[in-house]
C-alpha cells in the first residue's frame, strides 16, 4: 500500500522528464539492436577488419573528448537553470550545442576520409556497412540534440525552464553514454584472428 508522500513524489515529476525517460528506453533498444547485429556478424565472420588499421582512432578519440566535455557543459547548464541564472544557462546550452556541432562535423570528416581516401563505403563489407549505420544513427541523434539545445538557448526566456532543460540534459547525456559504448565497440575492440 502506497503512502500519500509516494503519490505526491511521483506527481512532482514533470511529464516531459517522464516522456524523455520512456523515449530513451525505446531508443536504447534501437542502439542495442544495431550493436547486437554488429556483434553477431562479427562473431560469425571468417575475418573482420582491424579497426586500428581502418579507422582514425586519434580523430575518434578527440571527438569522444569533445562529446564528454559537452556533457559537462550540459550539466552546468542544468545547474544554472535550477539557480535561475538564465543568461548563464543559455550560454552553456550554446557551448554544448557548439561542441555537438564540432562532433558532427568531425564525424563527417571521418566519413569522407573513409570513402574518398581509403575507399571504404557503405557496401564495402559488413563491418563498414554497420559502422556507417551505427555511427550515422548516433550522429543523427547528435544533430537533433544540437537543434534542441539551440532552440532552448535562442528561444527566449520562457523556453528555458528547468523541466525542459532537464529533459534535454537526459537526452544529451544518453547521447554521450551511447557514444562511449559505440566508440568502444567500433574503434577499440581488436580484430581477433580466426584459425
Amino acid at each position: 500500500m502506497s503512502s500519500r508522500s509516494d503519490v505526491v513524489a511521483v506527481a512532482d515529476v514533470p511529464a516531459g522528464k517522464v516522456g524523455m525517460w520512456v523515449f530513451l528506453a525505446t531508443d536504447a533498444m534501437g542502439f542495442a539492436g544495431l550493436l547486437l547485429a554488429y556483434a553477431l556478424l562479427r562473431a560469425r565472420a571468417a575475418a573482420w577488419p582491424d579497426p586500428a588499421v581502418r579507422f582514425d582512432r586519434g580523430l575518434a578519440g578527440l571527438l569522444t573528448l569533445v562529446l564528454l566535455v559537452s556533457g559537462a557543459t550540459m550539466t552546468s547548464a542544468v545547474a544554472a537553470a535550477k539557480a535561475e541564472r538564465w543568461a548563464l544557462a543559455r550560454r552553456l546550452l550554446i557551448v554544448t550545442g557548439g561542441l555537438g556541432l564540432v562532433f558532427a562535423v568531425g564525424q563527417l570528416i571521418e566519413f569522407r576520409a573513409l570513402v574518398v581516401a581509403r575507399h571504404v563505403g557503405l557496401a564495402t563489407d559488413h563491418a563498414a556497412g554497420l559502422f556507417f549505420v551505427i555511427a550515422g544513427y548516433h550522429g543523427l541523434h547528435v544533430i537533433v540534440g544540437v537543434a534542441l539545445l539551440l532552440g532552448f538557448a535562442l528561444g527566449g526566456r520562457h523556453s528555458a525552464r528547468n523541466a525542459s532543460i532537464e529533459a534535454a540534459a537526459l537526452y544529451w547525456q544518453f547521447v554521450d553514454v551511447a557514444w562511449i559504448v559505440i566508440f568502444t565497440v567500433l574503434y577499440l575492440l581488436p580484430a581477433v584472428p580466426r584459425g
